[in-house]
Parts: structure tokens; sequence; C-alpha cells
């Protein structure tokens, strides 16, 4: 276990949560989203909620290839190449890299607390994905980081999106690509 990952990194200056009209944010290095598309902001790899998120992406992005995919890792290329053969990531998902979590902050993602990821709720959610044969793994990137998921409609506007409520409070990948995809 890297003990790093418990450090909380420096808050990052966040631009507002886009709510479900606006238009997607226009951030280096994902750039202006049209859809249908959904994005996925990860916590971190190696994260038993994260792989989750992962495993259900790749599930639902093989059964919904008209629908663009994007998950985002705040991990090294390296460790998230790794993390996502580990977990089994679909060829379907683009993958983009964000170490200094700029992206996430432009999306309105920052530092969680640490109650969001060790709290009550978070720590039954990991004993579930364990019960599912979930677990951690060797992690990379911060635990301190939300995560996030939006669709994007054709458009370029949000038009669903997800903001856990803890980290355990997974999205509903399924709901995200019908809603991007009508």
């Amino acid at each position: 276990m890297d003990p790093r990952t418990f450090i909380p990194p420096p808050q990052r200056k966040l631009a507002p949560l886009p709510a479900i009209g606006d238009p997607a944010p226009d951030a280096p290095p994902l750039g202006q989203v049209y859809g249908p598309a959904v994005v996925a902001f990860l916590r971190h790899v190696g994260c038993p909620f994260a792989e989750s998120t992962m495993r259900e992406l790749s599930r639902v992005a093989d059964l919904r290839p008209q629908v663009r995919w994007i998950a985002v890792s705040h991990a090294s290329l390296e460790a998230t190449h790794r993390w996502c053969s580990a977990v089994g990531a679909s060829r379907q998902l683009e993958l983009f890299i964000d170490e200094q979590r700029e992206l996430y902050a432009a999306w309105g993602l920052g530092r969680s607390s640490l109650a969001h990821f060790a709290g009550p709720r978070s720590l039954a959610s990991v004993v579930r994905m364990q019960r599912r044969g979930i677990g951690h793994r060797h992690p990379a990137g911060t635990r301190w980081q939300q995560a996030g998921m939006y669709a994007v409609d054709s458009h370029g506007a949000i038009c669903w999106r997800h903001i856990p409520k803890h980290a355990g409070d997974l999205p509903d990948v399924e709901a995200a690509a019908a809603v991007a995809a009508s």
C-alpha cells in the first residue's frame, strides 16, 4: 500500500459543477465533447469503487458502441494501463490521463473529505464490494479526488450527471448511456 495516497493533495481552482443543460466544459486534453458520450472521472486506480465503475462502464460500452465512452484517471499512464488491464477495461473506452487533476477541476470535481471516502457509508460499501470479489488493489493517485460521471448529448450539453454523495455512491452507467443516446 502506498501511504502517499492518504496525503491530501492541493485543492485546484474549481469551475462550477456543470448543470443539466450547460455546455460540456471545453478543457484540454479532452477539449469540447459532443455526444452521445459518457464521461467518467474515476477515483484513484486501485480503489474498489473505481474498479466497480470501470467494470460497469466496460460492460455497457461493449453493448452500446454508438456512445462515445471516456474515462479520466489522475494516476500515471503506466499505473492506469496496468490497472485497466487487471480490471478488464473495454477497448471501447477512450482513456485520458490527468495527473494534475486540472480536467477534473474544469468539470467541477475537487478534493473530497475524509468522511467522503472513509465514512461509514463508504466503508459499508467496501464490504459489499469485497463480497462481490472487488477489493483494494495497489493504489495510484489520491484517495481524496472526487469522482463524477456526466452524459453529453449531440449538441455538447450535459444531459445527465452523477456526483457521488460518498465514495461508495456509484453511478447508474446504463441510465447515463440511455440519456446520452436519446
